[in-house]
């Protein structure tokens, strides 16, 4: 893909050791970018045993964040590795990217990221219309699951033992 100076060079803005751009297309409210893998191994999430046994390839379909107001659709063409622990029970691994794209997301971590921060000054309510506006198809319903999931992340806060008569 030929560049010239005034081409806005999206490379940059992916993790380039995993991803790479094949294709982008501009339509009239959305911008679909084509990626794919490079890599050539991945970690079994159950064992943690890295292996590079090619089980085969599926397009995983994402959102990211919006480009100039468009949606901004990521469609990656992803690889599947095979565990080869014979005591562990997963059978295929799904290739992610940690810190860009976790497992069975939807959405980019980045796109994640900007859409809990929203809710957290606004509301879950205004959040999703803040993102139908800026181009990030989402709901409601979906920012209290996301901000859910953060939660459930966050580690247990530790609590005492003693009370003191401050306390009350």
């Amino acid at each position: 893909m030929a560049k010239s100076n005034n081409t806005l060079c999206l490379d940059k803005f992916y993790p380039e050791k995993d991803l790479m751009i094949t294709d982008i297309d501009q339509q009239s409210d959305k911008i679909i970018i084509q990626m794919k893998s490079t890599s050539s191994s991945c970690k079994c999430p159950k064992c943690n045993r890295i292996t590079q046994k090619y089980h085969g390839t599926y397009t995983r379909k994402v959102q990211d964040l919006p480009i100039l107001g468009k949606n901004v659709q990521l469609e990656i063409c992803s690889h599947e590795y095979a565990c080869l622990n014979d005591e562990c029970e997963v059978i295929s691994i799904a290739e992610t990217f940690d810190g860009f794209l976790n497992n069975y997301s939807r959405m980019t971590e980045r796109c994640v990221d900007f859409i809990c921060t929203l809710a957290l000054e606004t509301s879950c309510e205004g959040c999703a219309r803040v993102c139908r506006t800026l181009g990030i198809k989402t709901s409601g319903d979906t920012v209290i699951r996301l901000l859910l999931k953060r939660y459930e992340s966050l580690p247990q806060p530790e609590v005492s033992d003693v009370i003191g008569v401050d306390d009350f």
